[in-house]
């Protein structure tokens, strides 16, 4: 793989897709902040699961991407890239009133036994308003292996929220 200063979308955002969900969506329950991420009860409007789309800034292909994404109760979070379709990621919500942020890893595994693959990280800082989130997002990716940081990207998303 080669880790130049330029990193394809897909490595970039491959498990990555801002703010999406493996995990199966709740919905909103009544109960203690701390039993669902925030610090008061209105971050419990933010539980189950969104709709996202979601577009990295410049210098990186404006293409977009789908996801969905879920805040579980007791600050759980996952994300599922379906177009295109990519690898999941999981990691940690906290509400504050409307406002939100979101830590979570993904991988890719490497092409060549040599291709080490890739750890990505992602921070989202958002807000939600009524049935709609937005927000922005700052990617990190790391070499497997060494650790050493190979690219990074930012970018900005919008949701609705999904319905059974």
């Amino acid at each position: 793989m080669d880790h130049g200063t330029t990193l394809e979308r897909r490595m970039l955002l491959r498990g990555a897709g801002v703010a999406g969900a493996a995990i199966a969506g709740v919905g909103a329950v009544p109960g203690s902040a701390a039993a669902d991420g925030g610090d008061d009860e209105s971050s419990g409007r933010l539980l189950g699961a969104w709709l996202i789309t979601h577009t990295d800034d410049p210098p990186a292909d404006p293409s977009t991407g789908r996801a969905v994404v879920t805040f579980a109760p007791g600050g759980a979070f996952a994300v599922q890239d379906f177009a295109p379709v990519s690898t999941g990621g999981l990691g940690a919500w906290k509400g504050y009133g409307d406002w939100f942020k979101v830590t979570f890893w993904s991988g890719q595994a490497g092409d060549t036994p040599q291709d080490h693959g890739v750890a990505i990280k992602v921070r989202v800082r958002g807000s939600r308003s009524y049935d709609s989130i937005s927000g922005t997002y700052r990617v990190k990716v790391y070499d497997a292996v060494t650790h050493a940081l190979v690219g990074s990207n930012t970018g900005t998303f919008t949701g609705e929220r999904l319905y059974a």
